[in-house]
């Protein structure tokens, strides 16, 4: 297996000639054994994924921006506002393929949206270092791309949490980062907190 992570670049159809970094199909290297590699993103949409609780992520995009004037002397930003991109997902091809046209056509929400990316202590070991939570989401596109399953939704708020571990695999630091863009606000509230523990 290699020693780093190598990744390919992904054309979006219909996205404005958007490229997404997907982690390389499954395959077995020379002198390998195990035959595959082990994850390193994964995605959990509600219970949608039921009976697993995750599938395994190959790529996602989502961009922050913060709205301003064009007085770039006044750095405190008072008229502008932070608005979130679309969530764009690639996934394999499943049967919840049908669960996520429902959604769509329905317009159903979808409550949690949590990607999770892992680093490997040891040989058994999986330790979460990332965890992007996105509430309040609604599904705008599903696109089947072969094996791809490329679905787009819109965000109404966005949680990170980001952990650094010592070498010993003991957490040692937790950066946290919470907004609303239904609210324009950051920082986290009671009913915050409460959405993320459900």
């Amino acid at each position: 297996m290699p020693e780093s992570q190598e990744y390919e670049l992904l054309d979006i159809p219909g996205l404005d000639n958007l490229k997404i970094a997907i982690t390389p199909k499954m395959r077995r290297e020379s002198g390998d054994d195990t035959g595959v590699r082990t994850r390193e993103w994964t995605l959990t949409m509600d219970m949608i994924f039921i009976p697993a609780l995750f599938i395994e992520l190959f790529g996602w995009y989502a961009e922050s921006e913060r709205e301003t004037g064009t007085d770039v002397g006044n750095q405190l930003f008072t008229s502008s506002s932070i608005k979130h991109s679309e969530l764009v997902v690639v996934i394999p091809c499943g049967r919840h393929l049908a669960t996520l046209e429902n959604k769509l056509a329905g317009g159903e929400k979808i409550s949690k949206v949590v990607i999770t990316r892992f680093i490997r202590m040891g040989l058994f070991i999986e330790l979460p270092i990332q965890i992007t939570i996105f509430r309040g989401c609604y599904i705008t596109m599903v696109q089947q791309y072969l094996d791809y399953l490329i679905v787009r939704l819109r965000i109404s708020k966005k949680t990170v949490i980001c952990t650094a571990f010592d070498q010993e695999g003991f957490p040692s630091g937790v950066g946290m980062f919470n907004v609303s863009f239904i609210a324009g606000e950051t920082g986290f509230s009671l009913s915050d907190l409460l959405e993320l523990a459900l």
